[in-house]
């Protein structure tokens, strides 16, 4: 779909007074530009923590851009990643540590902006449990999905939070059902990610806690905007538009969630045919908010990713997930680029208005 440009009062009268000075010469001819065709992959369902890309969408964040671009669902952060890494999507949404390690694998992938801070792994509790550190896990039963994203970081987080591991009874699970075996208390906790868990929990009538790894000096951030080198190096202007157009996004949603909920329901009205729709998207999208609030935001604007967390997880995945003898340890510059972001900054009246809107997410959040 093409954007169209609008012609102002005031570009009109310039226009005017541009022909009437034709001595001085011709007045270039207005040209029309088409909006360059993008498509985008969100890193899976369409939901509270990626709302943002339909938020840019719709609002025309994108399109003023000069950009129209087709969102489409994923199937998992590693899946995007490749995805994106292979060209089959030109930009598109993945949590960090997945396109650090398929950068040490060798696919050609670059991190561009930072939609979020904290990927919420954690173990989770119910409300009423009489688990309130993690030291209190030991003897306790925890249930795991061994091909979550957070299941390789467990023992570290366990470690550093004093448990000892030996002491805890875990099972493996499938994730169809890890919830309501908290539910209905034949567990104990649940290993897993904030963002995902919360909202099938709060649809179901119960409020969670939540004991985040990154309390443990475990910086494991969200949803990051990724690209190929190539299209970097050869289009930064198209990388830059993208960049724009999802930060306004991510501004807009901050200072004015329940607009963002219904801008979602009307890009993907069948995602409102779910059980507990629209209390899935508060929760998940609440959650979204709290963690894209963290300082790197707040000191450097919107979209920044600090080289030291990212320094941070690159070790961590080259020690625990990427380890492979061939995997190999990708240069930060290779990987993370700041150049398009930090434009964006909230005033501390608006960082306050954002905060007001999520106090029942951070509350649950330890």
């Amino acid at each position: 779909m093409s954007t169209r440009q609008i012609i102002t009062r005031r570009s009109a009268l310039k226009a005017t007074a541009g022909a009437a000075g034709l001595v001085a010469g011709l007045a270039t001819p207005f040209v029309a530009r088409a909006a360059t065709d993008l498509t985008f992959t969100l890193p899976w369902l369409a939901e509270g923590s990626n709302l943002i890309a339909f938020v840019a969408k719709s609002k025309g964040f994108w399109a003023k851009q000069g950009l129209n671009v087709t969102v489409s669902r994923g199937f998992g952060s590693t899946a995007a990643a490749e995805a994106i890494a292979a060209g089959k999507f030109d930009f598109g949404l993945s949590v960090a540590t997945a396109g650090i390690e398929m950068a040490a694998k060798g696919l050609p992938l670059v991190q561009i902006a930072t939609t979020g801070y904290d990927a919420t792994m954690s173990v989770a509790v119910l409300e009423d449990s009489p688990i309130r550190t993690p030291k209190d896990l030991e003897g306790k039963t925890i249930a795991s999905v061994v091909t979550s994203g957070d299941y390789p970081f467990r023992p570290i987080f366990l470690k550093r939070a004093g448990v000892d591991e030996s002491k805890i009874k875990p099972i493996l699970v499938d994730p169809k059902v890890r919830e309501r075996l908290l539910l209905d208390k034949k567990v104990d906790a649940l290993s897993g990610f904030a963002i995902s868990m919360a909202p099938i929990l709060y649809a179901a009538g119960r409020k969670p806690r939540f004991m985040l790894y990154s309390k443990y000096d475990l910086p494991l951030y969200h949803n990051v905007l990724m690209t190929q080198p190539a299209r970097l190096a050869k289009d930064p202007g198209q990388c830059e538009a993208m960049v724009n157009g999802l930060i306004e996004a991510m501004k807009f949603t901050l200072l004015d969630p329940a607009a963002a909920q219904e801008i979602f329901f009307k890009e993907v009205p069948e995602m409102a045919l779910v059980a507990h729709a629209k209390e899935r998207l508060r929760v998940g999208l609440g959650i979204w908010m709290v963690q894209a609030m963290y300082a790197p935001a707040r000191k450097n604007g919107l979209g920044y990713g600090d080289p030291k967390d990212y320094e941070t997880m690159t070790e961590l995945v080259m020690k625990n997930i990427a380890t492979d003898p061939k995997d190999k340890r990708p240069a930060q510059e290779a990987i993370l680029t700041n150049r398009f972001t930090g434009k964006v900054k909230l005033s501390d009246a608006e960082w306050a208005k954002a905060e007001s809107a999520v106090t029942e997410f951070k509350a649950v959040l330890s």
